[in-house]
């Protein structure tokens, strides 16, 4: 069985991290997204249903 050297785990973790780092910029977009469209009425009526139980709209 062939041992893979260092540079192969080095390779390994250089995908690893940029595909961490990709996850992390498109779920930072995905919050960023989905905080703005809550701040349209429509939007947030249509989304959550607890503006409806209150008696004051926010």
């Amino acid at each position: 069985m062939p041992r893979k050297s260092q540079k192969d785990y080095l390779a390994l973790a250089d995908r690893v991290t940029r595909a961490l780092k990709i996850a992390v910029i498109a779920l930072l977009a995905a919050l960023a997204i989905s905080q703005l469209a809550l701040q349209i009425p429509q939007v947030r009526m249509w989304v959550t249903g607890v503006d409806r139980l209150e008696g004051t709209p926010f």
